[in-house]
């Protein structure tokens, strides 16, 4: 009431300043000057106690919550959007009642005030929506699932229906006209956003069929990708590779293109080892008993060595050292105890085609973590082992000669 009759105040000087002789346009536009600058004091002072009310209730509420959900929620903006969608619809209201005295303001001043609760519900909706984001980023919740590309699609989706509501408010035509508008024009919008189309349908995949999550480990040799996914979204995928660069992929490549995913070899906490080196063929020889005795005498191969004691337990034609050593190989890794021994996980020593460089023996095992560094120690054991070994059962590692090896053979 106070707020009408001071309306109703500015409007009655008006009044008497054209009845002095003042211009009327002059007088008209002061008035309306006047009026404007009231409803905005008044709407200020309005919103401003709305925005501490709500605040103060917010706070109060996560007060006793160990997250602070408060912070996101002011940090967003969505406390403010809300006083001022709840003010405009006051005002929006009040706009017959407080232009009583000046009805040629009254149309317009309705249409704005709907154009302001338009504009703070979508704030306020996608604000809300951000908060979910956020909530995500700050305390980790269901990190491994991006929700930022279904947001980043709601949004799109709510600023687009705000628009059409915009147009259809400032014409005053139904928002269906526009939706029909829109299906004549489908073809032209499909060629020029065609790879913006494109990236929120493979964006939308990516979530759904769970291809990606944060934190897997991807391989994309197409992109120079081999590291970390550290961000998700609508169209977009962020990977942070090894060296700390940061290679970006569009969505729709991680659907079309081949992309190896690492995650199941991570859930597992096992990684295979497939590794091997090349043996001289010229060192490969029949053992007599007298070698099998030798080997068994050895404190490191008593074990190992029991079961060919007996004539049995040898191969038919005779028993080779590399025989042995392959064996031997095997007994070492079913016996280590980072190497799975499980059923469910391969573990055999086998023989490679021969080559230029000897014959290759392959080891071929998981070990019972799928750590990097971890991983990278136990291969580096098992071979420093096996290296090591080899001379033992009377092989030789095949190597390229280097320039010394001339020199040591007067070639040089």
């Amino acid at each position: 009431m106070l707020f009408r009759y001071l309306i109703t105040l500015i409007s009655r000087f008006g009044d008497m300043l054209a009845g002095a002789g003042w211009n009327i346009g002059l007088v008209r536009v002061a008035t309306g000057v006047a009026v404007v600058v009231c409803v905005g004091l008044f709407t200020w002072g309005v919103y401003g106690l709305l925005r501490l009310s709500f605040s103060y209730i917010v706070r109060l509420a996560v007060s006793k919550s160990k997250h602070k959900i408060g912070e996101i929620i002011v940090k967003r903006h969505v406390i403010r959007h809300t006083a001022g969608f709840i003010l405009s619809l006051i005002l929006n209201a009040a706009v017959p009642v407080i232009f009583e005295s000046l009805p040629g303001w009254i149309a317009p001043m309705q249409k704005l005030m709907s154009v302001c609760v338009l504009w703070f519900v979508v704030r306020m909706v996608t604000g809300s929506l951000w908060c979910v984001v956020d909530y995500q980023t700050v305390y980790q919740r269901h990190k491994q699932k991006s929700y930022k590309g279904a947001v980043q699609f709601s949004v799109i989706i709510v600023y687009f229906v705000g628009g059409i509501i915009l147009l259809s408010i400032l014409l005053n035509k139904s928002p269906l006209v526009f939706i029909g508008g829109l299906g004549a024009a489908s073809a032209v919008l499909m060629l020029i956003f065609k790879d913006s189309i494109l990236g929120l349908v493979a964006g939308a995949q990516l979530s759904y069929n769970d291809i990606i999550r944060l934190g897997d480990w991807i391989t994309m040799s197409k992109f120079g990708a081999d590291g970390t996914v550290i961000d998700i979204t609508l169209t977009t995928v962020k990977v942070q590779n090894f060296d700390l660069t940061v290679t970006t992929i569009p969505a729709y490549n991680l659907i079309s293109d081949s992309v190896q995913n690492w995650r199941s070899m991570s859930d597992s906490k096992h990684r295979r080892i497939q590794r091997s080196f090349n043996l001289d063929v010229t060192c490969i020889r029949f053992c007599d008993k007298a070698y099998i005795d030798r080997l068994a005498g050895r404190e490191a191969l008593a074990e190992f060595m029991k079961p060919y004691a007996h004539a049995e337990n040898l191969p038919h034609g005779g028993v080779t050292n590399i025989f042995l050593f392959r064996r031997y190989v095997e007994f070492y890794l079913r016996h280590h105890p980072d190497i799975e021994n499980d059923p469910n996980y391969t573990l055999m020593v086998r023989q490679l085609a021969m080559n230029d460089y000897g014959l290759p023996l392959q080891i071929y095992c998981f070990t019972r973590t799928s750590v990097w560094t971890a991983y990278e120690a136990i291969q580096a054991d098992v071979f420093d082992h096996l290296l090591a070994m080899a001379p033992v059962f009377g092989l030789s590692v095949f190597e390229r000669p280097a320039q010394p090896d001339f020199r040591a053979s007067e070639y040089l």
